[in-house]
């Protein structure tokens, strides 16, 4: 068939087959980015439950703890309690008298004579007021306030 112009001649098949290979590419493409999205939100999605799992976990390591320590204090406690009741049986139990007697009999100890006590008057002033105004003095309480402000300059700074 000949034609009267130089114009290209349009072929329908061959437009139609590129039209349909573009969007056959452009759906493909389509898929392929809704499978990498789907991909990136399964990621998160699966993050997000690591994070959620290790968080329950760790508070109920923490709470089995403290339920733990609370169990303990009680039962310390108890043996507190314990054995402050037997000291106080056996302080209940001791005899003076027997304990004297076991002294002198089996140990074959004597009680003191009025002339084996010494008794010493000290002419000085009493040990304790000397102490008293030692550790009261104002030179202490300036170093004890020192010792305190350093501790407090340390506890800001520190990590715990």
């Amino acid at each position: 068939m000949g034609y009267d112009n130089l114009a290209y001649v349009w072929e329908d098949d061959r437009y139609e087959e590129e039209l349909k290979s573009k969007r056959e590419k452009i759906l493909l493409d389509r898929k392929r980015n809704v499978a990498k999205k789907r991909v990136i939100f399964l990621g998160y999605v699966v993050m997000v439950i690591l994070a959620a799992v290790f968080m329950i976990g760790k508070n109920v390591s923490e709470y089995e703890s403290e339920l733990k320590i609370k169990s303990l204090e009680k039962e310390l406690a108890a043996v507190e309690s314990y054995t402050s009741q037997k000291l106080y049986e056996l302080e209940e139990n001791i005899d003076l008298n027997a304990v004297e007697e076991a002294a002198t009999t089996r140990l074959g100890m004597q009680r003191l004579s009025k002339n084996q006590t010494v008794y010493v008057n000290v002419k000085q002033d009493d040990v304790c007021e000397l102490t008293a105004n030692e550790v009261e003095g104002i030179k202490n309480r300036v170093a004890e306030a020192a010792v305190d402000l350093k501790q407090n300059v340390i506890g800001l700074f520190s990590i715990n």
